[in-house]
């Protein structure tokens, strides 16, 4: 008797049950990206870059690294709390499991020089942009090692979705347009 057929219920087949690894296609169903993370890539997971300059952009952001929130911000509120600013390239990147998130890399500073964390960051993603790789950071040296998957892997599954959609997702109520934002008023001692 096979495992799969339950004596109590005659000609009950459990594999006939079973969705297939395409189910999505024969449903018709669609994934939507609803949540779009603006991170730094996991010390664990391997990911690429979306090359090309119409999946890259250049922004001043806040980040709160107590709260892990970054903020995306208008040109009206850059001189607001200039010191806690941050100018950085943002890209698009994808983990094996086809997650999107926007990586924000630091840019240099007005002398142009960059801090070598900063500088291995930017290092790693331009790596990404033709390689599935992972970053861990190396205290000793400062900065990210980078590891390049040693198989050959799929090329990723990128969603059909423009980069300004990915970016309003990305900071749908993370925008401060305002020097009366609350954020803002928080960090002026004004609230």
């Amino acid at each position: 008797m096979s495992n799969n057929i339950n004596p109590l219920i005659p000609g009950f087949d459990l594999n006939a049950l079973r969705l297939p690894q395409n189910f999505g296609e024969a449903l018709a169903v669609k994934r939507l990206i609803t949540r779009v993370p603006v991170r730094k890539p996991l010390k664990t997971e391997f990911f690429r870059v979306r090359p090309g300059e119409a999946w890259r952009f250049q922004t001043m952001i806040l980040e709160l690294k107590e709260e892990r929130e970054t903020f995306l911000l208008a040109p009206a509120v850059w001189e607001a709390v200039p010191e806690l600013l941050r100018t950085a390239m943002l890209y698009t990147a994808i983990d094996r499991r086809n997650n999107v998130f926007l990586i924000p890399v630091p840019l240099p500073g007005s002398d142009g020089r960059r801090n070598p964390w900063h500088q291995s960051l930017a290092e790693v993603v331009a790596m990404a942009e033709s390689n599935w790789v992972r970053s861990v950071a190396n205290m000793q040296v400062g900065g990210y090692d980078m590891f390049v998957a040693e198989a050959e892997l799929a090329e990723p599954e990128w969603p059909d979705i423009t980069f300004p959609e990915l970016v309003q997702i990305a900071f749908r109520e993370r925008l401060i347009d305002s020097p009366e934002h609350p954020v803002i008023t928080q960090l002026r001692g004004r609230s």
